[in-house]
């Protein structure tokens, strides 16, 4: 299996920096928690994308759209030959936890 590169588009970056500010408002130890979950699942994804994920509509657009779930985020991504486009990152309802 072919490692991918990961590109992370400027919205998913802003969504991460978002989500562990709202975090550190509750504590450091769940902003440290939700960081360390939204990258380790990052360096996973250009290894094997395929594992864990879902595969994510987006009406009629075309490619291989995909989402999976770091701790209680869910991390939305376009699957390529060659790269992952990692494009947005959301709190996932069916799994958000009190901190």
């Amino acid at each position: 299996m072919k490692k991918r590169k990961v590109i992370i588009s400027d919205r998913a970056v802003n969504s991460m920096k978002r989500i562990i500010s709202k975090h550190q408002m509750n504590g450091f130890l769940g902003a440290d928690k939700a960081k360390d979950a939204i990258l380790n699942r990052l360096r996973m994804l250009g290894v094997n994308p395929e594992k864990d994920s879902r595969v994510a509509k987006f009406g009629r657009l075309d490619g291989d759209y995909r989402s999976v779930l770091a701790w209680n985020h869910r991390i939305y991504f376009r699957l390529d030959e060659e790269e992952i486009h990692v494009l947005d990152v959301f709190m996932d309802i069916d799994k958000e936890v009190r901190l």
